[in-house]
């Protein structure tokens, strides 16, 4: 029997699967695992949790929303012996699980982290904290702020959506220095991402970005509105980037610093991030649990 543990939150979406967690741990274990149980119940658990049982297991299952695999990747670095990461959708966008190419049916999931194959994946750094699938200042920052949470209780990730269509019609903007190795960039923007992942807001980014490949994605975007939606869309059909485009600016680095007056807020996969100024590394490289081509 291989051994596991599942960090889950209790209170996660689950909007289209209504498995319950007994279920859950019987289908895992008909594929020989031997499966511990460990319940999140207060902001920093799925990081404790993950500290405490990751040193133990061959494969760390985590069931929940894109808040909770945030949590647990930052338990994760620290061990000397890794366990295989499996993200199970139990959230509202579960975007980096989409990025893995894994199936927002919990049962096909399990089925595909089960059985699948392994692959390593670059694991960002700001300052002190790990994040999976971005950084954001700006725009979704903001719009994360502005979120109406009974709103999103009943209608999940549109509620995101509508947030952020009030939010791109009056953006904030901000003035940005932005430096890496002989890089030295600066001027006005109304977002600054840093994208590790594929999917925000379950939105797919204008580039599929390889998980591996040792750089990080940074989107500048100086203006809102359509001419923002019109330069996404362009990108995104074209899987390049128009140099001629000024409102949406493409870079591919290994590290960064980045300094915006004003003080801006900052998202690391839909949490709070604190304030700016912040670097931003590679920080590691972590193996989570994939779909095999053939499923």
């Amino acid at each position: 029997m291989k051994r596991a543990a599942i960090i889950y939150n209790e209170h996660a979406g689950q909007a289209n699967d209504h498995l319950s967690i007994e279920q859950i741990k019987a289908q895992i274990e008909s594929h020989s695992f031997q499966l511990k149980l460990c319940p999140t119940s207060k902001p920093g658990d799925g990081e404790r949790i993950a500290k405490e049982v990751g040193k133990d297991v061959d494969t760390l299952f985590i069931f929940g929303g894109d808040g909770t695999v945030h949590e647990c990747i930052n338990g994760v670095p620290s061990l000397q012996s890794r366990p295989n990461l499996a993200v199970l959708p139990g959230g509202t966008c579960n975007d980096f699980a989409r990025t893995l190419g894994i199936s927002m049916n919990l049962e096909e999931a399990i089925d595909q982290v089960c059985t699948g194959t392994t692959k390593t994946v670059d694991v960002p750094k700001m300052n002190d904290r790990y994040f999976l699938n971005f950084f954001a200042v700006g725009l979704i920052a903001d719009t994360s702020e502005n979120i109406n949470e009974e709103l999103k209780a009943t209608i999940g990730r549109l509620s995101y959506f509508w947030s952020a269509l009030q939010t791109v019609t009056n953006p904030t903007h901000y003035t940005y220095t932005l430096t890496s190795d002989d890089l030295h960039l600066t001027g006005e923007a109304v977002m600054i991402l840093v994208s590790n992942g594929n999917y925000i807001g379950s939105i797919g980014l204008p580039a599929q970005h390889e998980l591996d490949d040792g750089y990080l994605n940074v989107y500048i975007v100086k203006e809102g509105g359509l001419s923002l939606v019109s330069a996404w869309k362009e990108a995104k059909l074209n899987d390049q980037f128009d140099e001629n485009e000024n409102n949406l600016i493409h870079h591919q680095l290994k590290h960064l610093t980045l300094h915006v007056e004003p003080e801006g807020n900052v998202d690391i996969d839909g949490e709070d991030g604190g304030k700016t100024p912040v670097t931003i590394t590679l920080g590691d490289k972590v193996t989570f649990c994939i779909p095999s081509e053939s499923q």
